[in-house]
This record gives structure tokens, sequence and C-alpha cells, in this order.
């Protein structure tokens, strides 16, 4: 049944019935209760003015509910239609209906920029509106939507009432299934120029690598093929691109005894391992010659999630011949030779980062997008901010040139590196360029071989075995001053007792005193008992640690990690315990500046030990005071 014709029908259905129980019934009953005809005839002219006025109320009541449904539905409708046009208006996007014609919808018009006598046009009307480069492909895609009934998705350019930027359209159609054809019109100027933006972006980044005489580029796929040579690389190398695309990195420019390291190291690269170092190699020409660069290796995805590897290969040639005038000039020219491992830096006049280069994220840790902003003294320990400050009011008065000093940088981990500084002042802009020189390792050797000195010396000067521990202790927290560290002696009842906890609270230290070297007894009775590294990254959470665990987080210890120490023949002589304020790990750096501290205070266990030396009194044994 036609859905227009139900209500009407229901109405009629209804009064039909209604009519029939009235007469029927008033007829019974009167004829039942009333004997007189003449009142008979009397009352039957009143039922039919009452009949009258009860079907004109039933039909007024049903008449006035049908009214107030299509008053509501046609308030939601209207309601709807609103949000759908505001929807579209937003979004940038206007529908269409194809019937002998383009029936356009207000928004479509709008973004074709038609006026409303537009509502209807015709394909050949629609073509004109579009630029004439766009409309053949416009046409075959609206042939095979109307003829071969395929979808349609086209982009467009308008055709321009007046000269300015460029209106790009996105057409889209289809059939539904009932056979109307429907589509929208929306517009795609912003992401057309955001492609043209980062065309125009690649091309001026390959036009630099090739233009760039002095600077060498190579790319690689996966399986180190090539996939990208400059015009530098064949000035350096002697080959050109037709020569080496899809040939091997090691083929070409690697010396033959280096080949299967070079491969191992960037196949070990790609599986996750650590990076190739940028740094002065020796690579081979096409005539076989040798060619000292400095190499760079950059490793990343491309669109298809595949590895690819970028070399950037600077001629060292010269520098190499003129080393000698090159230490003469260090000053001028040390930024071009050392920069391209460093990090390398710009601040505005708030001393703010305005720039960074890649190298930044490997020394700190921190993502370039999240340094920039910040001023340069975020970064750095607060024991140090006052020497930086002091220079950098040297450096703005005149009374530097240039500002170099080593200081602590504090790394995304939590750990302070040890770093070169060089600071230079711009002017007139008063902003700051500069550079940071990773010295870390060369700053830890020579502490550790400080440290060393320093044991020999009280080991020859017969000093108390807990002095000795208290200097090895202090000497590790002056290089990471986020530890701190315990020693523990293991006795020959296989208990721990402490030699040296410099910055360890008294309460802790009661409490730790004598604790047996067993499993699962916290970090040190654990690796005492197995001989064996134990990290437990928050102490709140870890196993070893549920009898100590209240006392730990009281002395505000969060996190423990530790490694035994033991004699020539590798039985255990006691251990290092390694603590954070905050859940935390050892970094593989870590592990190994501990292990040369563990082997300092093996040396003076096993002195102090030995049947030459004179008795050790009961405070070289267990921990009396600390320093």
């Amino acid at each position: 049944m036609r859905p227009d014709l139900q209500g009407p029908l229901r109405l009629a259905g209804v009064y039909i019935l209604f009519s029939a129980l009235w007469i029927f019934g008033s007829d019974y009953l009167l004829h039942a209760l009333v004997k007189d005809n003449e009142l008979v005839a009397e009352l039957q002219t009143g039922k039919g003015l009452l009949f009258i006025l009860l079907s004109t109320g039933l039909i007024f009541l049903f008449s006035h509910r049908d009214r107030q449904a299509q008053r509501h539905l046609l308030e939601k409708l209207t309601h709807n239609s609103r949000l759908l046009q505001h929807t579209q208006r937003n979004a940038g996007l206007g529908s269409w209906e194809y019937l002998n014609g383009f029936h356009w919808s207000e928004e479509a018009l709008r973004l074709l920029d038609r006026a409303p006598d537009s509502q209807q046009c015709s394909t050949e009307q629609l073509l004109s509106w579009l630029h004439p480069a766009e409309r053949s492909a416009v046409q075959r895609a609206l042939l095979a939507l109307l003829e071969g009934r395929s979808a349609m998705m086209v982009s467009a350019r308008l055709q321009q009432r007046q000269p300015h930027q460029d209106t790009w359209l996105m057409l889209r159609g289809e059939v539904d299934e009932h056979g109307r054809i429907l589509g929208t019109v929306q517009n795609i100027s912003a992401q057309k120029r955001d492609e043209s933006a980062l065309r125009e972006s690649e091309q001026r980044f390959r036009l630099l690598f090739e233009q760039t005489p002095r600077i060498a580029v190579q790319g690689y796929d996966r399986e180190r093929r090539v996939i990208y040579w400059n015009q530098a690389s064949t000035l350096l190398y002697g080959y050109a691109v037709h020569e080496v695309m899809g040939r091997r990195l090691e083929e070409l420019i690697v010396p033959l005894q280096a080949r299967s390291k070079v491969a191992s190291a960037i196949k070990l690269w790609q599986l996750g391992g650590p990076p190739i170092p940028a740094g002065e190699v020796q690579l081979q020409r096409k005539d076989g010659s040798l060619v000292w660069v400095y190499s760079s290796h950059l490793m990343m995805r491309n669109s298809l999630d595949q590895m690819e590897l970028y070399c950037v290969d600077i001629d060292l040639t010269e520098q190499k011949k003129m080393d000698s005038e090159l230490q003469i000039s260090e000053s001028r020219y040390r930024s071009l030779v050392e920069h391209l491992g460093d990090a390398v830096f710009i601040t505005d006049a708030n001393d703010k980062l305005s720039f960074l280069n890649p190298a930044w994220e490997q020394i700190s840790g921190y993502p370039i997008h999240e340094s920039l902003g910040n001023p340069l003294q975020r970064f750095i320990p607060e024991l140090g901010q006052t020497m930086l400050r002091q220079g950098l009011e040297d450096l703005r008065s005149g009374k530097l040139d240039s500002l170099r000093l080593e200081c602590q940088l504090l790394t995304h981990s939590g750990q302070a590196r040890r770093v070169e500084l060089h600071l230079n002042l711009s002017l007139p802009e008063q902003s700051l360029h500069g550079s940071l020189h990773d010295v870390h390792e060369r700053h830890q050797a020579q502490h550790l071989q400080q440290a060393r000195n320093a044991v020999l010396d009280e080991l020859l000067g017969l000093q108390p075995l807990h002095s000795i521990l208290n200097g090895i202790s202090s000497s590790l927290e002056s290089l990471q001053p986020q530890m701190r560290v315990s020693i523990m002696l293991l006795d020959e009842h296989q208990r721990l007792h402490l030699g040296a906890a410099p910055s360890l609270p008294e309460a802790y230290c009661q409490a730790i005193e004598g604790i047996g070297a067993a499993l699962e007894v916290g970090s040190c009775g654990h690796a005492a008992a197995t001989g064996e590294l134990v990290i437990a990254e928050d102490l709140s959470q870890h196993p070893y640690w549920r009898d100590y665990q209240s006392v730990a987080l009281a002395a505000g210890l969060h996190a423990c990690w530790s490694l035994p120490f033991k004699d020539d023949s590798g039985q255990v002589l006691g251990t290092f315990g390694i603590y954070y304020p905050q859940p935390s790990r050892p970094s593989a750096a870590d592990i190994a500046l501990v292990t040369e501290f563990t082997r300092l205070a093996g040396l003076a266990v096993q002195f102090r030990a030995a049947p030459s030396t004179p008795n050790v009194g009961e405070s070289d044994q267990r921990y009396v005071s600390r320093d």
C-alpha cells in the first residue's frame, strides 16, 4: 500500500466503524427503551445532531493529531537540513544530482562560484566552468559515470573570472541502488597548495644536493645497492651515475680488506644495532686510489617502509695535506672539521634555541622539536649555570670574543654528560651560535685514572680499607651525580657488611647492615649469592625488595642495581649497590663504568687481605663511619 494513503484510509475506517456502531446501537437502544413512536421520532432527530457533533469531534481529533505529527516531522527535517548545510559549508562540500542535467545544491553553487540561477546546467556548461587543461579528464570521467555507470572521482581547477589563486575542486559521483546518479563537489585548494609546497621543497633539497660540489651524497637500499648518486659523488669517486646504479656500496668505494666489515656493520644497524658513527675513513676511487673522507650516515625508511642508507662524504684530501696549517688556524676552522659530529645550535636574543642539527638528538637524547624554543640553560645542571651565565655576560659585554668551557649537559634520560661548549656572538641581533662537543668518555677516562692512582697511593700508604672504599664511592658519585653508591663486603658467614656508603641515609645503612647473601634478598644479597648483575628498576614493585621496600622508599631510594666484584679465582668479595631517586634502569655505559670501579674495589680488598699486608682491624671489615 502506498504510504501516502495510509492516514486517510485509517481515518475513513474509523469513521465507518463509528457510524455503524452509532446507528445500529442507538436504534437498538431507542426501540428497547422507548415505546412511544412520536418520542422515538423526536429522539432520532437529537440522535442525529449528537452524531454530527461526535463525528466532527472525532474527525477533528484525528486531523489535529496528524497535523501535529506532520509539523514535528517538518521541524525535524528542517533542523537536519540546516545541520547538513552547516556541515557542508564547514567542510567545503556541496552535493548534486544528475537528471537530464546537473542539479546543484546551494553550497555546490557557492563552491563553483555560480549564481543561484545556475542551479541546473548541462554537461557542456559544467565543462565551460572548468579550466581548459582539466576539461578532457573531467569529460572522460563523466562519460564513464553516465554511460558506464562507473564511480567518478576527478580533480579540476575552476576557470577563474578574475586572475587570482587557483581554486581546485574534487568531483565525485556514483549510481545509487535506485539508479539515481548522485555526487558531491569539494574544495581541495588547501590540499593542492600543500602538495605543491612539498614538491617545491623536495625539489629545492634535491637541487641543493646536486649543486653542492664538495658534499658527496649517496643513497642505498636495504641491500646496499645504489639508488641515489649526486654529481659531487661522481667528482669524488670517479663513477658516473649510470655506472653505479644498482651496484653495491662495498663493490664501488670500500677497500677490499674492509668490505665484509662494512657490510656486517650496516646489516647490524638495520637490525637495531648501533649506528655507524661519523668519522674519517679511507675509501676507494674508481681507479683504485684511496681517498680520505669524513663520512656521516643516516638510516631512514622510505614511503614503502623499507630501510634506506644515506652517506654524506666530504673529501679530506686537501685537509690532510694542510694538517700543519690547520693546527695553526684551528680557532677559525675548528667548526668546519668538528661540527659535522657535534651538535650545532643557534639561539635568539633571549637565549632560546632557534636551530639545532640532528647531532643534538644523539648527544642529548631530546627530540629537536621538543628542544626548540627552550633556553639553553634548561639543559645545563644548576651547578653549572652560574659559570655559563657569567661567560654570557662577558661575551655580550665585549670582554670575550668567544666562549669555550666544559660543562655538564642534562640528557633526556636524566644523566649528566660532559660536553665542551663553544659560543660566539652574532651582531647586531645579539643571537648566539655555537656547538656542543661530547667529551664524556674522555672525562670519565681521566677521572677513572685519577681514581686508580688514588687507590694505589692509599694502598701503598696503608690507609684503612673503609677510607679507600669511601674514596672509590665518592669518585664514582662525582662522575655520575644521579647515583648513590654503596660498597658491601662479604664475610666468611655469607653476610654483607657496609664498606662505604658516603651519601646514603644513616637509617637505611643500619637497616641493610649484615644482610645475608641469599637469593631474592634485595639487589646486593641476590648479586652476592649468584655472582651476577641484578637490576631492580622499581623498588616498590620488585619481589626481591619486599622485606626492605618501606625503609628504601623512606630514604628516597626508588631503584637499585647491584654488581658483584670477585677475586682472581672468581669468588665474590662484595657488591656495588647503585641507587637512584626515581625508577630507572642503568645504561650499558653506566654498567661499563661501574665495572671499572669494581675492579678497583676488588684490588683494594685483595691487597688488604694479602698475607704480606699488616693485620686489618675490625673497622676495615665493617662499615664504621662515612666521610
